[in-house]
């Protein structure tokens, strides 16, 4: 099962992922740099609805995960999603009329818009806040079918609304090429997506589709890990998207536009953990629920997949990132700025997946006190960081801070993590990603010595596949796991 899952996450996210990057040059070239960047912005309030969600999602999922461990109820579980659905549909009001407000300074004074008039970006802006509260309660449903463990058929739903989201908006911008209408087109993906899940969910833990159902006790019986949660997500927004908010600010909007991009690209290590975090999230709960016997096994498991998924895709970014832009298009902008941007932000991103599997240790055993202190922390150093970098050097300033501070957290805080809940496991587990990152190290110097100025797209197709085919199986060789598989077929053979 655990098997299936992975793979129907995997390929469900690289779907998902591929297309939302792949995409960008041909929303770019309708609509224009400038309505690119509200797109990244929008993407940066899309991140915001972790905060939104109050923990509402990641409760749910716990509360659904002791459904399967024989230990909750589905009557009371049912009642806390329906509360959890008034909840936010009464907050996503109050949001959207304090969008319209908003929308004016937004347009007028934050943004440095040069071709796109005032009005657009006022509609755009509203329709962006109608966009982050539909996947808000997009998210909650995702927490719910995550939790029950249909994560295949939750997969199909998300390809499906990908493909309806990033590629066949593309006719419409063609013939109508304005921003509003791209947003126009998410908002109604997005909210089909929801119903789909919603009616997915349903469907398994019997409740309908509309209901009145509400209960105060409910929710508050869940506070507590409800807010430590949304405590801890408020945190990390801040942390992640600090630096896209002083730059949207910071630079004209065609030069955050250029930022949005190099990150985007970076971004894709982060979302290539996902699926395995997401697979092994229920599997935590019930181990659990059921005792916790098996933790730090399945810990240990979810280290070694999330490594070999981005570690060789941080070091191909790392060492050859102008390959890697040329590639991902002609037109796209290589200079020093977006180069060095896009090599911080991808080491970066490969030591935050590495540290947030510490976050679910805690979040399964419902301890969350320690992960807030250690954020706290992290953003009282980070958010002086980026505003100085961002403000006197720019993009590259920001990209900086931002891989200081994920370096800082997967050598500090995880260690720390790990005293509490895993005690005697640092060791074993930094010498696991230390060995991983020297074996891809050689390859990833060779291609970074290669001359690839003159290749064309299919000559850089090639010598990149090569390069991460490479670095993955260095990575699968000095894989503990592979290593105590091949040293027990020896001992079987050695005795035969």
């Amino acid at each position: 099962m655990l098997r299936r899952s992975l793979l129907a996450n995997f390929v469900g996210q690289m779907v998902t992922v591929s297309l939302g990057i792949v995409m960008v040059p041909i929303y770019v070239r309708h609509l224009g740099v400038e309505a690119y960047g509200l797109i990244a912005i929008n993407a940066v309030l899309l991140a915001w609805v972790l905060v939104l969600d109050f923990g509402l999602s990641p409760t749910l999922c716990r509360e659904l995960g002791s459904l399967r461990a024989g230990t909750g109820s589905k009557a009371e579980v049912g009642l806390l999603l329906e509360s959890l659905e008034k909840l936010i549909l009464c907050t996503s009001t109050v949001l959207f009329v304090l969008s319209l407000f908003a929308a004016p300074y937004f347009a007028e004074r934050w943004l440095n818009a040069s071709t796109l008039p005032p009005s657009q970006i006022r509609t755009a802006f509203v329709l962006m806040m109608l966009t982050a509260v539909a996947r808000w309660l997009s998210a909650l449903y995702r927490g719910g079918v995550v939790g029950i463990d249909r994560q295949v058929a939750l997969n199909v739903i998300g390809v499906t609304f990908a493909v309806i989201r990033n590629v066949l908006v593309v006719p419409v911008i063609m013939i109508w090429p304005r921003v509003e209408l791209f947003f126009v087109w998410q908002l109604l993906a997005i909210v089909g997506e929801a119903i789909a899940m919603r009616i997915l969910l349903g469907r398994t833990i019997d409740i309908p589709l509309l209901s009145m159902r509400f209960s105060w006790k409910v929710l508050s019986s869940r506070a507590k890990l409800s807010l430590s949660i949304a405590l801890s997500a408020l945190i990390w927004a801040c942390t992640a998207q600090l630096d896209k908010i002083v730059l949207s600010k910071v630079l004209p909007l065609a030069d955050f536009a250029v930022f949005s991009m190099a990150t985007l690209l970076a971004s894709g290590i982060v979302l290539l953990a996902n699926p395995i975090q997401q697979a092994f999230i229920p599997r935590l709960n019930a181990e659990n629920f059921g005792g916790g016997e098996r933790i730090r096994q399945m810990y240990a498991l979810a280290t070694e997949v999330t490594s070999l998924a981005v570690i060789p895709v941080a070091a191909v970014f790392a060492f050859a990132p102008e390959a890697v832009l040329r590639l991902w298009s002609a037109g796209a902008p290589v200079t020093p700025d977006a180069l060095r941007t896009m090599q911080c932000y991808a080491v970066g991103n490969a030591c935050s997946a590495l540290a947030s599997l510490a976050f679910f240790v805690q979040y399964a055993k419902g301890d969350l006190s320690l992960h807030l202190k250690g954020n706290i922390g992290f953003l009282i150093l980070f958010a002086p960081a980026v505003v100085y970098g961002g403000i006197h050097l720019g993009a590259i300033g920001a990209a900086y801070a931002w891989l200081g501070m994920n370096v800082l957290l997967l050598f500090g805080w995880v260690a720390i993590v790990h005293r509490k809940f895993m005690a005697g496991i640092n060791a074993s587990w930094y010498r696991g990603v230390a060995v991983r990152v020297a074996a891809v190290v050689p390859v990833g110097l060779l291609v970074s010595h290669a001359d690839l100025t003159t290749s064309s797209r299919i000559g850089l197709f090639f010598v990149l596949s090569g390069t991460w085919l490479a670095m993955v199986a260095l990575t699968v060789a000095v894989s503990p796991i592979v290593q105590r598989k091949a040293r027990h077929l020896a001992g079987r053979l050695a005795l035969n």
